[in-house]
């Protein structure tokens, strides 16, 4: 036991240092990610950090964005439901140190599963180094994609966990799994975890069917039936682990626009296939460079990538050594399904038969959008394959290789000088493909279209050069010219050498790659994160209001971290019912539906003219990419957050109320409802508001209103989880103009409460901490029980 946990101390460490020098910047230097996905986010987290430490409850609720939506229920500040994110947070552990422990932690899961399998310690290291530094994890941690590559994390230790289960058939190893499965759904990529669990049931599917003697091995008596149910029991503790996340996200998803776009139809079915692979960049997995390396040189069918996919030349021979070597094994039955599977699903749009099949009838597949994500799975198996091929290629005579070896090293010597000797008509044909960028200027049109035939030569040159080095240790090690060991070490340099070179240009794009710098000085993006000329004049202002943030600072989260609540922002997740609005508004291009939403000032990087607008600031917003000058304008006449309206109006549909809305002409105040509600329009009393006590979660109102009245709140309309009270009595929510709450309240002193129903998150949250616990009372109770019998049979004995 020991000498594991030695082996597995040594394997994390040596994974931990190659990251920490590949990342070297990021771990030492004053380096922070600028990717915008690494940014936006970190924004809305220490605004909604600073509530929490106001509040001291979880908030489930953000006022700053697109006015108002949910966090939880949005997949939004979710780290703190991440149960190992409590112990990190402890030590005050660093985002990029999380992630880059989480990139070491995929490897070492690698490392675990491929031991258990049977492979010996020199080649299970390779398999989990191959897929902690595949570009596509590297790509995920640069980008600012954190969940994903923290639950791809998971992936390996998803695939040890059930195989060691179905081979031990033990309770702890049922606890073990159901942790593992918790943690992976908690962190909450969904995409990611789906196709995780697709492979660990392919996985167990295999080993059931296909290699019963898996079923019956280290001594157990307990037969198939009995792991069946371990098995489902595990995952089922796990599915119940992450109830705090995905039961109000599952509540919430109709209310999305994400569940907008799975909702059914052609759009929705474009929308899930918009980052299709199509099949001829699969080039890419040779020559990464075939398609241009990303950004604005990238000319591939997706509409834009920051990488391209590559697996390694050398990894996908060594892959392909091991799946032949092993051909009649239970196993490299279930690599090459799942390597099948992974394919034919990237191609999306390109191959829909199996694409389709899932997205019309498998739970949950409707909603995602990126089919080229499945292959995580496939780099997944390559790695793996890769490793079992450098296993078996050390313990094997491989005197047969001689012949293919020469042969490939002639050919691709041959093909090294030719292209060397045909490079000008090599780059006019590979030009003559390239489609026109989407750019202006001529010149930096040829400059693009140059930058892609470098790409594309130099990869081809490495290739090249590598599988002459790659068969030429072979040779070198048939003939014993080099020890098996060196020969072993030696391709593990290659392999890893071969992903590197990729991982580098990702990680330090050069300046002649056309690409941004993915990280800057820590010191140039915090202004960004601190308050400025402008966050502190609109914080300074009295009263509730809104602000408009108009043009490209519309996507600006900056101003949350003042606490200036906006009807902009940026989140892939909003409420359905705001992106219609915002659709059907021209992104709110109206004076009165502005008015409508409280908004207070306008904020914009270029002058407006018009009567209702007075200019009272001009100053420098600080953000991510630089200061940018602006203007700030009051909006005069704007309507308070919370009114009586005296005239309300029943309209048949959508149509007739935009018209009403967007007509600056028409007299402000009137308030639209749905005409099922009441035909034509209806007076109520002109009321009064007393007092008003906001929370971010709450607003608490005292009102007086000599008849029955109709109060109307700018605030968004939510009915899941925001409902009201009218002196302690539920009340009828009701949709005011599209978008707003409004409430019918009777004459008299009334108290109106308006609050966020925390009912269902507070539920979920104690199933995950149940389950959780379930988990360790399975583990426990595995220890106890197999130290018994074991005591048992010392004393039999």
């Amino acid at each position: 036991m020991k000498k594991k946990i030695l082996s597995l101390l040594t394997v994390f460490g040596i994974y931990t240092l190659l990251l920490i020098l590949l990342f070297f910047p990021l771990v030492f230097q004053s380096s922070t990610l600028v990717a915008p996905d690494s940014l936006i986010p970190h924004v809305s987290t220490l605004a909604l950090d600073k509530l929490q430490g106001e509040t001291g409850i979880y908030p489930l609720w953000q006022p700053w964005l697109f006015s108002g939506m949910p966090t939880v229920e949005a997949f939004s500040y979710i780290s703190g439901l991440y149960f190992p994110n409590m112990v990190f947070s402890l030590f005050h552990t660093d985002g990029i140190i999380l992630q880059l422990l989480h990139l070491a932690f995929a490897g070492v899961g690698v490392f675990l599963f491929l031991r258990q399998y049977g492979l010996t310690t020199p080649a299970a290291p390779l398999g989990g180094a191959l897929f902690m530094l595949n570009p596509y994890m590297t790509a995920m941690l640069v980008h600012g994609h954190g969940s994903q590559l923290m639950t791809a994390a998971w992936m390996p230790w998803m695939l040890w966990a059930v195989m060691r289960l179905i081979q031990r058939g033990g309770l702890v190893d049922a606890g073990v799994l159901a942790i593992i499965a918790g943690f992976q759904l908690q962190r909450s990529h969904v995409q990611i975890a789906y196709y995780s669990w697709m492979l660990a049931l392919l996985l167990a599917i295999v080993l059931f069917v296909f290699d019963r003697d898996s079923c019956k091995s280290e001594g157990s008596h307990k037969g198939g039936p009995y792991r069946i149910l371990l098995l489902i029991a595990a995952l089922g503790c796990g599915v119940a682990m992450s109830a705090s996340i995905y039961l109000p996200a599952s509540e919430y998803a109709p209310y999305s626009v994400r569940g907008m776009a799975a909702a059914g139809g052609a759009s929705s079915w474009e929308y899930a296939t918009l980052w299709s692979m199509h099949p001829l960049e699969l080039l890419t997995f040779l020559v990464p460079g075939f398609f241009g390396f990303g950004g604005v040189t990238y000319w591939g069918f997706m509409p834009f990538t920051d990488f391209p996919n590559y697996a390694g030349i050398i990894v996908l021979l060594l892959a392909v050594a091991g799946a032949y070597r092993r051909r009649k094994d239970a196993m490299i039955w279930f690599f090459s399904a799942g390597a099948l599977l992974a394919l034919l699903l990237s191609f999306g749009r390109y191959f829909s038969p199996v694409f389709d099949l899932f997205y019309h009838f498998a739970p949950l597949f409707s909603r995602f959008r990126v089919p080229s994500m499945a292959l995580i799975m496939l780099y997944l198996i390559i790695a793996s394959l890769a490793a079992i091929g450098v296993n078996d290629l050390l313990q094997r005579s491989t005197e047969r290789l001689l012949k293919p070896i020469r042969i490939g090293a002639l050919l691709m010597a041959f093909f090294l000088l030719l292209l060397l000797a045909l490079q000008s008509p090599m780059e006019s044909f590979f030009r003559s493909l390239f489609p026109d960028p989407s750019v202006e200027s001529f010149d930096l049109s040829f400059m693009i279209n140059k930058v892609r035939w470098e790409h594309l030569k130099g990869s081809l040159l490495i290739a090249l050069l590598t599988l002459l080095l790659f068969t030429g240790v072979l040779w070198l090690g048939i003939k014993g010219k080099l020890s098996h060991k060196m020969t072993g070490l030696l391709i593990f340099l290659l392999a890893l050498l071969d992903l590197l070179w990729i991982d580098i240009q990702i990680i330090y794009p050069s300046d002649s790659s056309l690409r941004s710098p993915v990280f800057a000085e820590s010191r140039m993006v915090a202004p960004a994160f601190q308050p400025d000329d402008i966050t502190r004049y609109l914080a300074a202002q009295k009263g509730d209001f809104r602000i408009y943030p108009a043009g490209p600072l519309f996507t600006e989260n900056k101003f949350a971290l003042s606490g200036i609540e906006s009807v902009g922002g940026y989140h892939p997740a909003k409420l359905k019912i705001y992106e219609e609005f915002l659709a059907k508004t021209g992104n709110l291009a109206s004076i009165n539906v502005l008015r409508m939403l409280n908004v207070g000032y306008i904020i914009t990087p270029v002058p407006l003219s018009h009567p209702a607008l007075e200019p009272v600031k001009t100053g420098t917003l600080q953000l991510a990419g630089g200061p940018v000058p602006v203007t700030v304008y009051r909006l005069q006449s704007t309507l308070p957050r919370v009114r009586f309206a005296e005239r309300v109006t029943g309209v048949r549909d959508s149509d007739e109320l935009f018209l009403r809305l967007l007509d600056d002409a028409a007299p402000q105040g009137e308030a639209f409802v749905d005409g099922s509600l009441w035909s034509g329009t209806r007076t109520f009393a002109a009321a009064t508001v007393l007092s008003m006590k906001r929370g971010s979660e709450s607003m608490r109102l005292k009102v007086s209103a000599p008849a029955d009245a109709f109060l109307v709140v700018s605030e968004i309309y939510y009915p899941l989880c925001w409902k009201v009270t009218v002196d302690g009595k539920p009340a009828t929510l009701v949709k005011v103009n599209g978008l707003l709450r409004g409430v019918r309240v009777p004459a008299g002193s009334r108290e109106v409460l308006f609050y966020y129903d925390r009912s269902l998150f507070e539920t979920a949250r104690r199933i995950s901490l149940g389950a959780f616990g379930v988990a360790l009372l399975m583990v426990a109770g595995g220890v106890f029980i197999g130290r018994f019998q074991q005591k048992g049979g010392e004393m039999s004995n």
